[in-house]
This record gives C-alpha cells, sequence and structure tokens, in this order.
C-alpha cells in the first residue's frame, strides 16, 4: 500500500477509537494475547480487542 492510504487508514481507526471511547468510556476486560480471539463470535468484541491492545 502506498503510504497515504496506510496514514489514512491509520487515522481512520484513531478516530474510530476515539468514539467508541466516547460513548462507552468504561475499560475493557483484560484479555491474554494467546487468547485474543479464541471463542470470539461477537464483531464487536474483536473490535474492542484490537483496539485495546493495539490503540492505547
Amino acid at each position: 500500500m502506498k503510504p497515504a492510504k496506510v496514514t489514512r487508514i491509520i487515522i481512520g481507526c484513531a478516530v474510530l477509537h476515539n468514539l467508541r471511547s466516547a460513548v462507552d468510556p468504561e475499560p475493557l476486560e483484560e484479555v491474554a494475547k494467546g487468547d485474543m480471539f479464541q471463542a470470539v463470535s461477537d464483531g464487536r468484541r474483536v473490535i474492542d480487542t484490537i483496539v485495546a491492545n493495539y490503540f492505547t
């Protein structure tokens, strides 16, 4: 990917993270990195886990 596109994706992720934090400021539960996606069927939980592990 081009650097400009990567930058736009990262900025988009940061905006989504900030919106999520503004709507629901409750901290997320701790998840071990090895178990991050084990038995996760809820898309919202996957997004929250990724944000918590890589963007906070």
